[in-house]
């Protein structure tokens, strides 16, 4: 079951007395935890347990979720540091131009004219833009996810194809 859950948030805090949970949302979709009816609560994805969703308010990076049986504040904090997960079924569409990590991970990264450049093995979210971290023979090549480079990403065919700048892939310690 580990494999079809997506994580979506993690609970960081009670809130008030009536069993309400700050979450950290980790979702691009606005309005993402307004939508759902259940959600997976668990450490990991391969150990989860459903929970029914009673109310979410806010969006962005900051919710406050109300689950069902989770009315007060003692049964709140019973959660917290827990992740919230759903079924890949239950996902909805990223926006245009994003990608959800999972389906990055695992991609074949190649050039236009089909040069192999290695495997896309996790993707690092940072403020000015994602970066994917590619193994390419032995080492890890760190490549900025912007549309200079980033030509062309294609989750279900696991393709990215990219237009590499002088040095990216190159060994350093070659001579």
């Amino acid at each position: 079951m580990a494999q079809d859950l997506c994580l979506i948030g993690s609970i960081v805090a009670a809130h008030g007395i009536r069993g309400g949970l700050k979450v950290q949302s980790f979702s691009d979709v606005p309005g993402r935890f307004s939508r759902l009816e259940t959600v997976l609560l668990g450490h990991a994805p391969e150990r989860v347990r459903p929970a029914v969703v009673v109310d979410a308010a806010g969006d962005g990076s900051r919710v406050i979720l109300q689950l069902e049986d989770c009315d007060d504040r003692e049964a709140a904090e019973l959660l917290v540091g827990l992740n919230i997960y759903v079924e890949d079924a239950e996902m909805a569409d990223p926006p245009e131009g994003r990608h959800f990590i999972h389906d990055l991970i695992g991609c074949t990264v190649q050039t236009a004219s089909g040069e192999y450049r290695g495997t896309v093995r996790d993707v690092m979210l940072l403020p000015a833009n994602d970066i994917y971290v590619v193994e390419f023979e032995g080492r890890e090549v760190l490549l900025p996810a912007v549309p200079a480079i980033v030509t062309m990403v294609n989750t279900a065919e696991k393709a990215i194809t990219v237009e590499p700048i002088a040095g990216l892939f190159e060994d350093p310690d070659a001579d």
